[in-house]
């Protein structure tokens, strides 16, 4: 997670000095299946490399004993176009997607912050707290799903002599947290006024993506600090809906994730809410697969082939 979080840290230091390429996110929907197909591209001048990653959302899935997510990468050298790796994509979008939250949480949640509410004990949610952990001293943690026994064993799986972890039956009823995550797949906002307090900083991974992921109300973002990690992207993607209605503008962004690393504007300011939004950007993907890549022929891991050689 450590490395992870370096690596995204600094190819978002990279995309604000135009060093990379991405591009939103392209959805096929398949509302028949109750499903979509996205496809991210994206590259890193400094890596040498460009990604290139398949992830579905299939909310049916779990019925049939099938992941909800399901996502490959494919990573390809940028100077001749031939890729060097092709590698699961789940673990390193739970790894990536938690690294950008502990990048913003760093910048804007309270240095002080000990109580995190998570909403959502699923893969991204674990990883959530295992990234913030990084960036903050968590002492307790707040955490609540639609599935009781998710929450019970995300309580079992991290409660600590050191981390004290209590279920919430609704997200209503998390109080006092200074950093809120929340990482569902909900149509309906899990994020509303009443959680909304000075001083909180809250993560929001579950915006956008296809199929109406709508877990923050959108009344609520004129109201606090909105960072994205990329502003045309969150416009196509996470704030797609909240754009076309009215409820934000691009001026009414505060900032992008690359602003606040290269510190063009800053953090934190006093008792302000703040909010990160997540589209996900294929940068991200591009920076734990070159890592993964290299751990992996370092470490003489993985099956080795040629497709063109």
């Amino acid at each position: 997670m450590r490395d992870a979080i370096d690596a995204v840290r600094s190819v978002f230091r990279e995309h604000g000095l135009g060093k990379t390429k991405t591009y939103p996110r392209v959805h096929i929907p398949f509302d028949q299946y109750n499903g979509t197909i996205g496809y991210l591209e994206g590259a890193v001048d400094s890596l040498d490399s460009s990604v290139s990653k398949i992830a579905s959302l299939y909310f049916d899935n779990p019925a049939q004993g099938l992941p909800r997510i399901i996502a490959l990468i494919t990573l390809n050298r940028i100077d001749n176009g031939i890729p060097i790796a092709i590698m699961d994509g789940n673990y390193l979008t739970m790894l990536r997607t938690a690294a950008v939250s502990a990048v913003a949480t760093d910048y804007l949640a309270e240095k002080g912050a000990q109580t995190l509410g998570i909403i959502g004990a699923g893969v991204q949610g674990r990883g959530q707290l295992l990234g913030i952990k990084e960036v903050r001293e968590i002492r307790s943690v707040q955490v609540c799903d639609i599935s009781i026994e998710a929450a019970r064993k995300f309580a079992k799986d991290y409660s600590s002599a050191t981390l004290r972890v209590d279920i919430m039956s609704s997200p209503k009823k998390m109080k006092n947290c200074d950093i809120i995550s929340c990482a569902t797949p909900s149509k309906v906002p899990l994020i509303t006024h009443d959680l909304v307090h000075p001083g909180l900083h809250i993560n929001s991974v579950g915006m956008g993506a296809g199929l109406g992921k709508r877990e923050v109300d959108p009344d609520l973002l004129r109201s606090m600090k909105v960072v994205v990690d990329d502003k045309e992207v969150a416009e196509a993607d996470a704030l797609g809906d909240a754009f076309k209605q009215g409820y934000i503008t691009k001026s009414e962004l505060y900032a992008s994730l690359s602003e606040l690393v290269l510190h063009e504007k800053p953090g934190r300011l006093g008792d302000e809410t703040t909010i990160f939004i997540s589209s996900g950007v294929a940068i991200q993907d591009a920076a734990v697969a070159k890592i993964a890549y290299e751990k992996a022929v370092e470490r003489k891991v993985g099956q080795r082939f040629d497709f063109f050689t």
